[in-house]
């Protein structure tokens, strides 16, 4: 069944163990979660590279690292191309799939990299990002962020207008590292499906990062989805060394609150510092599988989970 899926991952930070960690994408590492050859082993079709934008890179210097990292991703996959191909549309991945190329998309995270300035977010989506991150872990220019002091009780003025671009030209909102304010002030504003790409759920991880069962509704009255995070410290706070089997019962709790259509995963892997115990990186991902499929999660059902409802949003919002 496993093989049978197309299986993405939401969200990885790969670019930056590249950019500054100097991995070798193409050569089996050690010291990270993700190489080509690991991905081939773990049967994974597609997934988001993250541009993250550190803010201590600074205000004038965000949108240049954004935009540098989106092109390392788009280099990547040109330096590997018997096995890789940059993609920015749903059909793009099925076409990857279909050629045996794993199909790598992009999207930046931190809307920091805008420089407060809404005609970046169409010079972001033309450099090839299909989804905005809009906060990280502090407040930022756009709006409060999960775990920081709030400035401005939800969306700021300026984060409601790049909400309205991203809107008009079809890139992707992503609400993880939003405050339930920002997060409820994008619902109630967005006319198309968004995303939570990496986060996990505050009823199996009480974390400020986590989505609560209201926030899971509001997704699935949205039609969007949650892309459930690898990392130890959101999946099992305080828990020293959780099974990996945790990540499932993360997957379970979307399904069953909000629906099988709004589960995906979002592994944040070479983002994050600890994964749960047994789970080493993306060569592990048909562990997932088979305990789901263990659980009852099989046919459509999987597949929607492993990587077509990715395929349902993307096909939804992006236009090119």
């Amino acid at each position: 069944m496993y093989r049978d899926a197309l299986v993405l991952d939401g969200h990885i930070d790969t670019p930056l163990r590249i950019a500054d960690d100097g991995i070798d994408f193409g050569a089996r590492g050690t010291s990270n979660h993700v190489d080509l050859p690991r991905m081939v082993d773990g049967g994974l079709d597609a997934v988001f590279m993250a541009a993250w934008v550190d803010p201590d890179v600074g205000p004038d210097r965000a949108f240049e690292r954004a935009r540098d990292l989106l092109s390392l991703v788009q280099e990547t996959a040109a330096a590997h191309a018997d096995r890789l191909v940059f993609a920015t549309t749903a059909a793009d991945v099925v076409t990857a799939a279909a050629n045996e190329r794993i199909a790598l998309l992009a999207g930046v995270e931190n809307g920091d990299a805008l420089e407060e300035r809404v005609a970046n977010v169409e010079l972001l989506y033309d450099h090839g990002a299909r989804y905005l991150t809009l906060t990280w872990m502090h407040t930022n220019a756009l709006g409060d962020a999960a775990g920081d002091e709030p400035v401005f009780g939800g969306l700021s003025p300026f984060g409601e207008s790049v909400v309205d671009a991203m809107n008009d030209i079809g890139m992707v909102i992503d609400l993880s590292h939003a405050a339930p304010t920002t997060f409820r002030d994008v619902i109630e504003r967005t006319s198309h499906p968004i995303v939570v790409s990496h986060s996990a759920t505050e009823a199996h991880g009480p974390h400020p990062r986590n989505v609560s069962d209201d926030q899971l509704r509001a997704i699935a009255g949205n039609g969007g989805l949650i892309g459930i995070n690898f990392f130890s410290d959101y999946l099992a706070p305080g828990s020293p060394d959780p099974d990996w089997t945790v990540i499932v019962d993360h997957i379970e709790r979307v399904v069953d609150v909000a629906g099988v259509e709004h589960a995906a995963l979002g592994s944040d892997m070479d983002g994050v510092p600890r994964l749960p115990s047994g789970f080493h990186g993306v060569e592990d991902l048909p562990l997932i599988a088979a305990e789901l499929e263990r659980r009852g999660q099989t046919g459509q059902n999987l597949h929607k989970i492993l990587g077509g409802n990715w395929l349902r949003v993307l096909d939804q919002v992006v236009k090119r």
